[in-house]
């Protein structure tokens, strides 16, 4: 070890180089185009190593280290990730100052980040951690407006904030504080995102987290709580709510939020009511309960999985015959429902969509039994035609009262002989 110390420190770094191995360089697949191939590359682990068994070492190395990272280029970035999320501040210093860039991005995935591909703000952000954020804005410069309204090209097309705002991390609230107030880049025009639609964005990531105290956070700071615009978002804020909970609802509704604010096809928030506390809510603040989409059906056909939800619209008014544009009724859809099979599950179900079958002719549907549908790419098809076609017997038994028609009962007759042949099929099995 003395002798190797007494060398010129030139001489030591050189000699570090030649100490490789062949590895599979991104194993977790972080980088897009990652190699399947084992690489030739510094070993960086036993260089690590060695620089420890040694201050004289470590001082003459350590500097070294960054530079064999920058000199493999995703060696280098992985290195930088790495830093990052375990937010060691001097590493990415080092990192940087060797040549390796912050302007690339990783494929990545945790708790609370599920993009296909982030910057190392997005991570960051995401993750909550503050001081990395923080650190990352004073780097990025001249350009940290930019980086900090940057969409990711993926199906999210979420900002840093859009991250932190849905963050189930601890600190994200801090790192939320942080991102909302930067403004847009002065060079964009409203055409391209206002700072409103950048709040209002979070305000969608933090509503569907079901995180109110941050909603709150950002509708104080400007977000609009009546925000649609397809380019960012399918819903409104509300919509999202009215799916998760009922302290979100009560606050959106609370800080002006339109219960009746229908999107691109006509959904408003009560299609997407999940029980009836949230429901009673919307109705409260005015929710129109006969409101139909673009497929000229209301609220019944959405909620067929909630039988209490399914009753409260009922007897509420809502119409259990209304007719939508392929000429189906509520009647036809609860006797779509397709549950065939053999186990005590698809026994339960089939015995759910007999309970809405039921409801619906307590509450005047009996009229729709032999109502044909009218779709052009379809055959005409009743709620026996679809019940029988579905192997519902529970349901034809029902419905079997309330027809008139000879055909109907000649289908009705035959369905039921066959369904009595298999039984005793079964039975001898």
């Amino acid at each position: 070890m003395a002798v190797l110390l007494d060398l010129p420190p030139e001489l030591i770094l050189h000699i570090m180089t030649f100490i490789t191995r062949r590895t599979l360089v991104d194993p977790e697949k972080h980088l897009p185009r990652a190699s399947e191939e084992q690489e030739l590359v510094p070993d960086l682990p036993s260089i690590n190593a060695l620089c420890r068994t040694n201050t004289a070492f470590h001082r003459t190395v350590d500097q070294t280290l960054y530079a064999l990272c920058a000199s493999v280029e995703p060696l280098g970035k992985l290195a930088l990730l790495f830093a990052v999320t375990r937010q060691l501040e001097s590493a990415v210093d080092k990192l940087v100052a060797a040549g390796v860039s912050l302007e690339f991005e990783f494929f990545f995935e945790d708790e609370c980040v599920f993009e296909e591909r982030c910057t190392l703000l997005h991570i960051a952000a995401g993750m909550g951690l503050r001081g990395m954020v923080v650190k990352l804005l004073g780097m990025y410069g001249a350009e940290m407006s930019a980086k900090v309204h940057t969409r990711l090209d993926s199906t999210q097309n979420a900002t840093p904030l859009d991250l932190a705002a849905r963050s189930l991390y601890f600190d994200h609230m801090e790192v939320v504080r942080i991102l909302a107030c930067i403004p847009t880049p002065s060079s964009w025009n409203e055409e391209v995102e206002t700072h409103r639609q950048y709040l209002s964005c979070a305000l969608i990531q933090s509503v569907k987290a079901g995180k109110v105290e941050t909603s709150a956070y950002l509708v104080s700071e400007g977000a609009d709580v009546n925000f649609f615009d397809e380019r960012f978002s399918w819903h409104t804020p509300l919509f999202y709510a009215a799916g998760k909970n009922l302290e979100m609802v009560e606050f959106l509704l609370a800080s002006g939020a339109d219960p009746n604010l229908p999107d691109n096809n006509g959904f408003t928030a009560l299609f997407h009511a999940t029980d009836v506390n949230v429901a009673q809510a919307l109705l409260a603040a005015g929710a129109n309960i006969h409101a139909r989409n673009h497929r000229s059906r209301n609220v019944l056909p959405y909620c067929m999985a909630k039988v209490e939800l399914f009753r409260f619209f009922l007897e509420r008014g809502v119409d259990p015959n209304e007719v939508d544009y392929r000429g189906d009724t509520p009647l036809h859809r609860a006797c779509e429902e397709d549950y065939r099979g053999d186990t005590p599950l698809h026994h339960a179900c089939r015995k759910k969509a007999k309970v809405f079958v039921d409801l619906l002719l307590q509450f005047g549907a009996a009229t729709t039994v032999e109502k044909a549908s009218s779709f052009v790419l379809t055959q005409p098809r009743t709620p026996v035609d679809i019940a029988i076609v579905r192997g519902h017997p529970e349901i034809v038994k029902i419905l079997e009262p309330f027809v008139r028609d000879p055909t109907l009962k000649a289908k009705i007759a035959k369905f039921q002989r066959e369904a009595r042949w298999v039984e005793k099929l079964e039975a001898s099995l």
